[in-house]
């Protein structure tokens, strides 16, 4: 077991960068996905087998990416600079009212933090 001394992440969801939206969907579906959300039209879609939930943007994320979700991302943004670890973007509110912030794993990953106005919360 680890010892962390920040708040839980969140909920792992992974976002891919995909260059057709509508043949990755139907990708995702011969794998056992179905989509459950999301908006054919402006480019993304949200997919779930029953365990796994998969976003699939286009257009709309520079990279593919892991997404925590649902998390206190100011304290957990707290908890990874006092740890050294350097933000790409600080925990901020943003333009759609979710709180979220950015860093790049060693690898220059992406990791995106962010939780949207009532959106359940992973952390309590």
């Amino acid at each position: 077991m680890t010892n962390t001394t920040h708040s839980k992440n969140g909920k792992m969801v992974v976002c891919l960068n995909v260059k057709d939206l509508k043949a990755s969907n139907e990708f995702y579906k011969k794998l056992g996905f179905a989509q459950i959300g999301g908006n054919i039209k402006k480019e993304w879609s949200i997919m779930n087998d029953g365990e796994n939930e998969l976003h699939l943007f286009q257009g709309h994320v520079s990279s593919n990416t892991l997404n925590f979700r649902g998390g206190d991302v100011f304290a957990i943004a707290a908890s990874l600079k006092t740890q050294g670890l350097k933000m790409t973007s600080d925990a901020k509110k943003e333009s759609d009212g979710s709180d979220g912030a950015w860093i790049n794993d060693p690898d220059d990953n992406t990791i995106y933090f962010n939780t949207a106005p009532g959106e359940r919360r992973f952390n309590t």
